[in-house]
């Protein structure tokens, strides 16, 4: 009976583990098909809304807004913004958000996309299928200037010294343990005249 027992346990472990990393495995390219992939900030939208029509999902938002992370909650609605949910593999659910500037103009763009699983996934297996998904494309921030966040920079940018793209989720090491990790890509371009413009430089 203690053999069968462990067995069973053994099984339930396995199925758990296989469960979160096909879980990360599809956030991660659900982000890179939606918001990464695409060359346009429309193109993103664009192709929410292709998987939308293909794969069920529900429109929960869609409207003009301010631009998000700016702390500008009544700001100028300069950003259009759709938010989706979509299911993950085992039943779970996850919540896609878009953010593009519209119009937007040459010099500037403000594009934030980020998913958030109603379940928590480990920090590691997030990690590794960034690295297996993208690759030598990017590249782990190794500055240590954030200690609760995991970053990747897009090689092709941070050899131009623009770090305003990239990808990044919280480990969740303190307050927020157990909650869902959200994943986020940002695409950040500002003119060279504005007084925010070195926050896309790169970290040395």
């Amino acid at each position: 009976m203690r053999i069968e027992a462990a067995i069973v346990i053994s099984a339930q472990i396995l199925a758990t583990v296989a469960n979160a990393q096909t879980l990360s495995e599809k956030a991660v390219s659900m982000l890179n098909e939606v918001c990464i992939a695409p060359s346009s900030s429309e193109g993103k939208v664009a192709a929410a809304e292709r998987h939308a029509a293909k794969e069920n999902w529900k429109l929960v938002r869609s409207e003009a807004a301010p631009m998000p992370f700016m702390h500008n909650e009544n700001g100028v609605k300069n950003s259009f913004v759709t938010a989706w949910d979509f299911n993950l593999p085992g039943g779970s659910r996850a919540h896609l958000y878009i953010s593009v500037l519209r119009p937007e103009p040459s010099d500037f763009r403000y594009t934030v996309c980020l998913i958030q699983p109603d379940i928590d996934l480990d920090s590691d297996d997030l990690a590794r299928s960034i690295d297996r998904q993208f690759g030598s494309a990017v590249a782990e921030d190794m500055s240590g200037r954030f200690t609760d966040q995991k970053s990747w920079f897009f090689a092709a940018e941070k050899s131009k010294g623009n770090c305003g793209k990239q990808i990044y989720f919280s480990l969740n090491r303190s307050s927020n343990r157990g909650k869902p990790k959200t994943l986020i890509f940002t695409d950040f371009v500002y003119p060279n005249d504005s007084p925010i413009a070195k926050s896309t430089w790169c970290p040395r």
